[in-house]
């Protein structure tokens, strides 16, 4: 469980939102912001919108680097349709690995950290 925590392969959960891939990046935003949703965590009074903000632009740049990748723009369906599959999978993976081992698990609690750091604009 924590392989599929840290993405299907690489780093430990904490360090995935350190690499410099926008992708690996944007997932392990994703995985926070749903462990924190998940797992009910709330948020200081104005960090919601800041989330939100670092969270559409960690997609962004995670759209861009999936086309560059594609050599395609990042409105190309494929992109598009590669953006929304992972966004899927990796909420999956959170509420799959809370169900099994609770919000008290030490990754799941890393995430929810990531979570507000990057509400207060430390990512």
């Amino acid at each position: 469980m924590a392989l599929l925590l840290a993405g299907c392969a690489g780093p430990v959960v904490g360090a995935a939102y350190d690499t410099k891939d926008p992708v690996d990046r944007w997932q392990a935003a994703l995985r926070a912001n749903a462990a924190r949703y998940v797992c009910g965590a709330a948020l200081e009074e104005g960090r919601e919108a800041r989330l939100s903000d670092a969270m559409v632009e960690a997609q962004r740049q995670a759209t861009e680097a999936l086309a560059k990748r594609e050599g395609t723009v990042p409105t190309d369906p494929e992109v598009l349709g590669d953006i929304a599959s992972r966004r899927t999978q990796q909420e999956r993976v959170v509420r799959d690995a809370v169900a099994a081992r609770g919000c008290s698990d030490p990754q799941i609690m890393d995430l929810i950290a990531l979570a507000e750091r990057l509400s207060a604009g430390q990512g």
